[in-house]
């Protein structure tokens, strides 16, 4: 079962510029900081909130584009086996990342939705 809305990306040119912003003029604090070789996954958000901002660099953007938006659910396995049943379209099966487990689902107008847990 979906639980949340976990992250939605927000594009950046300049990710010390834009952390900067999140943090020190709207308040958001830094969640995570994670090195992905010569870029960073910075996830920002409101104290307290349970949903984050990733501050994803644009010169790592690549076709097709990752998802924008991503959930967190209980049941990984589950939420995907009932996805499936619905008829619902993978874009990326179930799979093991560093952070985690992770999968990507297609709305009717092929917009890619990621799943984590």
């Amino acid at each position: 079962m979906i639980r949340h809305v976990a992250t939605v990306a927000v594009y950046v040119t300049d990710q010390d510029e834009a952390l900067r912003f999140w943090t020190e003029k709207v308040g958001f604090e830094l969640r995570t900081e994670r090195s992905m070789g010569d870029a960073r996954w910075l996830e920002v958000a409101p104290p307290g909130a349970a949903s984050a901002l990733v501050l994803y660099p644009k010169a790592m953007m690549r076709e097709p584009l990752q998802p924008g938006i991503v959930f967190e659910v209980d049941d990984i396995e589950g939420t995907c086996a009932r996805l499936t049943e619905a008829g619902v379209p993978f874009a990326k099966p179930l799979r093991e990342m560093l952070w985690g487990r992770f999968a990507s689902f297609l709305d009717p107008e092929g917009t890619e939705f990621g799943l984590r847990e």
